[in-house]
């Protein structure tokens, strides 16, 4: 069952919704309103602990200005 993050286009609300099927109408919970939209999301994954991984991950950002830990 995957996770999903919408935007209420109604009331601005961000929110998850786990859904079951393709079918499944999703509204925002904050004001019932159908107009939602999906969000792109990113994933967190565990990461191995060395060096370059506290560094910032050897991605060419810092832990400070990325997502990437």
């Amino acid at each position: 069952m995957p996770i999903y993050e919408y935007r209420c286009r109604q009331c601005h609300h961000g929110f998850e919704n786990i859904v079951l099927s393709r079918g499944e109408k999703v509204v925002c919970p904050k004001c019932e309103s159908a107009a939602v939209e999906k969000q792109l999301s990113v994933f967190s994954a565990p990461a191995l602990q060395s060096e370059k991984s506290v560094a910032g991950g050897g991605c060419g950002c810092t832990p400070q200005s990325c997502g990437c830990r």
